[in-house]
């Protein structure tokens, strides 16, 4: 009788890391292999995607925005369109990213150049602009505000001393030996 098989071999819950991915309703998501993935060379690192293509720019606000496109081993290309923002709290960069793949590139960019066209058409009114820019305005001051105060934190002035005169010590004569009979 064959065995049973294991259930991570036919689990299709998401799991984040494994370089398969499956496409459901146009959105990408991670799945575990339905068979074991063939040994690796015992010290072969895997191919890193070659980067043809970044571009990259600063938002007003906290965040960043970067497309990079790749191409893997096999010869396939894929768009990484990444957003990156700082935590207040912890300093640290969290990065949301979307990978759209070769065999989607038409549609998406379709879809993209819709969206476009309805923002063309549909655009912010000029209250909502000038509230934004007052936004990031008053928040470029705090921080500015805070570095400075943080600067003059770091910086310590050094206390004076105060420095008291005092008398010198009577110096010590050396004692004379006796003599012998000088």
């Amino acid at each position: 009788m064959p065995a049973k098989p294991s259930a991570a071999a036919t689990s299709r819950v998401p799991a984040v890391g494994h370089g398969h991915h499956s496409r459901t309703n146009g959105a990408v998501a991670a799945r575990t292999p339905a068979a074991p993935a063939a040994p690796a060379k015992a010290n072969a690192p895997k191919a890193e995607p070659k980067i043809l293509f970044q571009k990259l720019f600063k938002s007003v606000g906290p965040r960043t925005y970067s497309a990079h496109v790749k191409e893997c081993p096999s010869g396939n290309q894929f768009l990484v369109l990444t957003e990156a923002k700082r935590d207040a709290d912890t300093g640290e960069m969290k990065k949301s990213k979307v990978f759209v793949y070769s065999e989607d590139f038409a549609a998406y960019f379709r879809m993209l150049h819709e969206t476009a066209q309805f923002i063309k058409t549909h655009p912010v009114s000029e209250a909502i602009k000038m509230k934004r820019m007052r936004h990031w305005a008053k928040k470029e001051a705090e921080a500015a505000t805070a570095a400075r105060e943080a600067a003059a934190a770091a910086v310590k002035p050094i206390a004076p001393t105060k420095v008291t005169a005092t008398k010198p010590a009577p110096a010590k004569t050396p004692a004379r030996k006796a003599g012998r009979g000088r």
